[in-house]
């Protein structure tokens, strides 16, 4: 494995009101990417607000009291720059994507968005018919429907379970005021995380953030815990009839929070599992045994819970078989070391699309925030490919026997029939 010397490093600042800039330069690129980060979302929701994260990110790119929503389109487009945001259980985000010349003019029109939108009750009714939409197409489309619903399985009785959109019963009722005094009590300094990755300067994102973001108020979001003692919902199986040509379903297992001391391990061994085509999950599950067309791992991560999730669709008739064999492949791992070939392959992939990656700002920008968020500080591309390097068949094994054996999965499915149970 070659050495990442030549790997961009990172900056922090935190400006005296508890904003915190991070940086990634990467010199010579055309483009570039800035985010501003909010860091409470969904999990802190109270309950006359479910959904209210993500509405107001919707309502965000409605208005200042200095530009309308179709001034904001238009400025965004006529400096060429491409914005978008997301919602999570934990972040909303909002970024834009331009030349790296123009980030500055960008970045003016972003912090305005989040520090001085006002939600204006014309764009509010409009855009609560856009969420109201978005909730029905999320229940009409089954791969998004059997996620939210293994989310909030897994989750059920901690805050993370909430879900993202809200219900339609709570968005339809919601009014601007509750959201303009959410907003307000969660769109805080100390939860503002603001992210640049390409060829632009720490220092002047420094100098424009505290200028742009000075307003925010102050405090810290109140944050919502789940009951001491909670575990993740696992060893429960549930499947919703629908008339589909396929069962899709997740199962799950349980894994430490984000930024524990596994997760360089837990990257090598998801590599392994069930990401790409030299994975033990695409190679028995689809290659060997044709059960699927797709199926895959992924761990997702937050600050006090995390989990290891295997999708497949299949038969109606072999969803149980797929189940088995994709709790097999895990149970595998606490009884066998991994091939010193098969290290060596999964640590190169893992460096390839890391190295790949630093060409695309949006994923940096991203990927600088959320480690700032989780880990306290913006991760350096070279450290976290050092750290993976360092990781051992041993190591792999014995963090498989630590946090998989004897444990039995959740599994939420939808199809026909009745479904696949747990694993057998």
């Amino acid at each position: 494995m070659s050495t990442t010397e030549n790997t961009p490093q990172v900056r922090m600042t935190t400006l005296p009101n508890g904003i915190r800039v991070v940086s990634q330069k990467i010199p010579g690129m055309q483009s570039a990417a800035v985010g501003i980060r909010n860091d409470s979302s969904t999990r802190n929701e109270p309950e006359d607000c479910a959904g209210a994260s993500h509405f107001i990110e919707h309502l965000l790119f409605k208005g200042t009291p200095t530009r309308s929503a179709d001034q904001i389109t238009d400025e965004f487009n006529s400096i060429g720059a491409r914005a978008n945001a997301y919602t999570s259980q934990e972040e909303v985000f909002y970024y834009a994507v331009a030349l790296a010349s123009i980030i500055p003019a960008t970045f003016d029109i972003l912090a305005d968005m989040f520090v001085n939108s006002f939600l204006p009750e014309k764009e509010v009714e409009k855009e609560r018919a856009v969420v109201l939409q978005e909730i029905l197409m999320n229940q009409d489309t089954p791969s998004r429907f059997i996620y939210n619903q293994f989310h909030q399985g897994f989750w059920q009785g901690h805050p993370l379970g909430t879900p993202i959109l809200g219900t339609s019963e709570s968005i339809g009722s919601i009014q601007r005021n509750r959201l303009m005094d959410y907003k307000l009590s969660h769109y805080l300094s100390s939860a503002t995380i603001v992210s640049v990755a390409g060829n632009v300067e720490h220092d002047r994102m420094v100098e424009q953030a505290e200028r742009t973001l000075g307003a925010l108020p102050k405090g810290v979001p109140q944050v919502k815990k789940p009951q001491p003692g909670w575990r993740s919902a696992v060893g429960e199986n549930r499947h919703y009839q629908r008339p589909l040509e396929q069962t899709l379903f997740y199962m799950g297992y349980p894994l430490p929070p984000a930024g524990n001391e596994h997760r360089h391990k837990l990257s090598v061994f998801n590599q392994i599992l069930g990401t790409g085509m030299n994975s033990r999950l695409f190679r028995e599950v689809r290659e060997r045994r044709s059960l699927a067309y797709t199926v895959y791992s992924m761990m997702s991560s937050y600050t006090d819970s995390a989990a290891l999730m295997i999708y497949a669709g299949t038969s109606a008739d072999r969803a149980q078989e797929a189940v088995d064999v994709c709790h097999a492949e895990v149970l595998r791992f606490c009884e066998e070391k991994v091939s010193a070939e098969m290290l060596a392959a999964a640590k190169e992939q893992i460096r390839s699309a890391r190295l790949m990656a630093l060409d695309d700002c949006e994923t940096q920008v991203r990927r600088i925030s959320n480690t700032t968020s989780l880990l306290g500080a913006p991760e350096p591309v070279g450290a976290s490919l050092e750290a993976i390097a360092a990781v051992t068949a041993e190591e792999v094994r014995d963090v498989a026997r630590l946090l998989f054996s004897g444990v039995v999965p959740r599994v939420e499915s939808v199809g026909t029939g009745e479904g696949p149970g747990l694993p057998r």
